[in-house]
């Protein structure tokens, strides 16, 4: 019998009502070639790359494991890397270079994701509030890095947000500057707006063509769908390999999890009336969790390749009621209560917090399987800040985290290397190298470093 081949970007179709559906398939070994490591047509299988931030840091000197190499424990503030704990690795050490000139959440922000000094807007005339002026020199990481992994995906990248941003203060609600409330830039003073509604994102990734209105139960929303597709799927099974077979098998059921997990996260349960969009939780845990499993689809179906998922703003302002942490108790918001108290077990909490979020992201990623692996075996996920240390603003021993096997770039399990005061910027610098981002160096004036990580690299 001749080998059925395929292209990577078939798509099971059908229709509701007069709208036609789509829905895209996993990796088949039918999409690839006969080494299984790339695709059908010669094209290799795509690399991803992720930036997963939060505001206002962690604790120098006592975030990062105590033994080097692959013995590494997540304990302290990394417990809740556990259970992704090898596929983490962990870059302590290393200072970010700032001039210590401009507010220095913004200028932490810009030296670790855009490698440069921040741009001081001519409109500033000494206001205290220069942060409302500052923007990026150079595009940000996941900007560098889409202009090289996009490819054919139809986003180039997508840029997501949690919580609210940092907004300008009273009186400079028109001032240029962007990068106090947010982290993806192309070029200075242009921003990727974040998409901070999971139903949003799900609209844009999955939602063409869907019809819209009230339906009685998750269970119905699932069956619109893939009873379109069902024909489609039914014939293309057919023609499949047995292990092919299983990957649809199974890419059907994820398709039904992903879509009951979304709905019951927003509207409390299959019993609910359910829309066929998600909805936005009001938990942050929860809005942050979806957006993971979105992303996960998202790089599985191909339409993204690059992502930058802005938890919380450079000196954000918010509350983290998921964890006890509101103005409420602490009597202001959690980046003050840091200034005012150090760092005593309440602010401690919320250090753990912030990474364990960062481990959620990529388990969701690394929960998906592809060719023999998982999505996040071609995946580079960057875990970083704003500033070392939000209480006194430090940028020694930067919070660096880097996740995934990138194809086979970084190594695996994760090993702890410290940069023993070494420019923080080599870590991002890996993550791209790792992706095959075809560059020597990173960053400009002071923050400049043609210097990979070598300790976590292949």
């Amino acid at each position: 019998m001749k080998t059925l081949t395929m292209r990577r970007r078939t798509l099971l179709r059908g229709l509701i009502g007069a709208s036609a559906v789509g829905v895209g398939l996993p990796l088949f070994e039918a999409m690839l070639d006969a080494h299984g490591e790339a695709l059908a047509g010669g094209d290799p299988l795509p690399l991803r790359f992720g930036v997963w931030f939060w505001g206002n840091g962690s604790q120098p000197s006592a975030w990062a494991p105590a033994v080097q190499g692959a013995a590494w424990e997540a304990t302290g503030l990394l417990t809740g890397l556990g259970p992704v704990k090898d596929r983490v690795n962990i870059i302590s050490g290393g200072v970010l270079p700032v001039l210590g000139v401009n507010n220095p959440h913004v200028e932490g922000a810009v030296g670790i994701l855009a490698a440069g000094n921040p741009l001081l807007h001519d409109s500033f005339s000494g206001q205290s509030n220069d942060w409302d002026f500052l923007t990026v020199p150079n595009p940000s990481v996941d900007q560098i890095a889409a202009d090289h992994l996009a490819g054919s995906a139809p986003f180039r990248s997508l840029t997501l947000a949690v919580t609210p941003v940092h907004t300008a203060d009273a009186g400079s609600s028109n001032a240029p500057g962007t990068a106090i409330s947010y982290i993806s830039h192309p070029a200075p003073y242009v921003f990727n707006p974040p998409i901070m509604d999971p139903s949003e994102l799900f609209a844009a990734l999955f939602g063409g063509g869907l019809p819209t209105g009230e339906i009685t139960s998750a269970s119905q929303a699932r069956a619109n769908v893939l009873d379109a597709v069902l024909a489609d799927a039914t014939a293309l099974r057919t023609r499949l390999g047995n292990n092919d077979r299983t990957r649809l098998d199974l890419h059907l059921e994820g398709i039904y999890e992903l879509q009951n997990r979304l709905t019951t996260i927003a509207m409390g349960g299959e019993s609910c009336m359910l829309p066929i969009d998600p909805g936005n939780p009001t938990s942050e845990r929860m809005r942050a969790k979806a957006f993971a499993d979105l992303v996960a689809m998202a790089f599985a179906c191909d339409l993204t390749r690059v992502v930058s998922l802005e938890f919380s703003s450079p000196a954000s302002h918010v509350d983290y009621p998921d964890i006890g942490l509101t103005g409420a108790g602490l009597g202001t918001s959690f980046h003050e209560y840091e200034h005012q108290n150090g760092y005593n077990e309440n602010v401690l909490v919320g250090l753990r917090y912030f990474v364990e979020l960062y481990g959620e992201f990529v388990a969701a990623i690394g929960a998906l399987p592809e060719a023999g692996g998982t999505l996040l075996d071609r995946s580079c996920v960057l875990g970083t800040s704003d500033v070392a240390g939000g209480w006194d603003h430090a940028m020694n021993d930067y919070p660096i985290l880097v996740a995934g096997g990138a194809g086979g770039a970084l190594k695996s399990p994760g090993v702890h290397v410290s940069l023993a005061g070494d420019n923080a910027v080599r870590g991002p610098l890996t993550c791209l190298k790792a992706v095959g981002v075809p560059i020597d160096a990173l960053g400009t004036d002071q923050f400049a470093t043609s210097n990979p990580v070598a300790e976590i690299l292949v």
